[in-house]
């Protein structure tokens, strides 16, 4: 490395590279391809991020997304990961800096659910929801921590529900164990990283409609409509958008509320 005409350090081909601002850019969001992550894809590429969107099973939806994103001036990329495996995860981490650079901000919004009572709900479907919601935003903050210590910025969201300790539902108990451990992660990890310039936080939407409430069954949608509004996942993207922002940098540790007519279950 030598100084370049700015005083910068620059690299042997003469390229300055990016600041610490241009750094903070990129985001992973994980099951990023669908429904409230597509939403939230969209809405921090349309304000500059470079967006690693994060797929299992959905590729054809994640990987029209990232060049929906592209086509529109942005920038962004669809990689395959189960995030419920530790070692998928990091690599989700490690493609995502050899794609876009080294992620700053991470929306934790892989979710998925088997519905079932705690009396038939087998051990294998219990591992898979914890492992999906709770173990693999684990798995990807700890992967993508370093980098943010690194520049001494950073930006976690969690996306719960209010089934994790607001308003449980029958059927649901690995999924409400799964999401009231986010919440309880946020307030953990944002004592931990405070002090870095790194802020945790967590999302609660309402009544959205994706495939999680259809796990509830063939009536779920039906049944919650009939009480509740609902909330488009573009306004869950957009209390993501702030909470990852400059303006959102004094909000740590906190449970965000995105619902009409006070909490609901799902």
């Amino acid at each position: 490395m030598k100084p370049g005409r700015t005083g910068q350090a620059t690299n042997v081909e003469g390229i300055t590279p990016p600041d610490r601002a241009a750094r903070r850019r990129v985001a992973v969001v994980t099951g990023g391809g669908r429904g409230i992550g597509a939403a939230i894809s969209r809405r921090l590429a349309a304000d500059g991020f470079a967006v690693a969107v994060n797929y299992s099973s959905s590729a054809r939806d994640a990987q029209q997304l990232a060049e929906e994103i592209n086509a529109t001036g942005g920038r962004a990329t669809a990689i395959r990961a189960d995030v419920a495996d530790a070692a998928q995860a990091t690599e989700l981490i490690t493609a995502t800096t050899a794609a876009l650079g080294a992620p700053t901000v991470l929306v934790n919004n892989a979710g998925m659910n088997l519905a079932g009572s705690a009396r038939k709900q087998s051990p294998r479907d219990w591992d898979r929801v914890i492992g999906v919601n709770l173990s693999g935003a684990f798995y990807c903050t700890h992967a993508a921590l370093p980098e943010m210590y690194e520049i001494g910025w950073g930006r976690i969201v969690f996306v719960s529900s209010p089934s994790g300790g607001r308003r449980p539902a029958p059927g649901m108990s690995a999924y409400a164990a799964a999401k009231a451990g986010l919440v309880g992660m946020t307030r953990t990890m944002a004592l931990e990283v405070a002090r870095r310039g790194i802020t945790v936080n967590t999302v609660m939407p309402g009544f959205v409609d994706t495939d999680i409430i259809a796990s509830g069954g063939p009536g779920a949608a039906r049944d919650l409509a009939a009480s509740w509004p609902r909330i488009p996942a573009e306004s869950v993207a957009a209390t993501v958008a702030f909470l990852v922002s400059e303006e959102g940098g004094h909000i740590s540790g906190e449970e965000v509320g995105v619902w009409l007519g006070g909490p609901v279950g799902i």
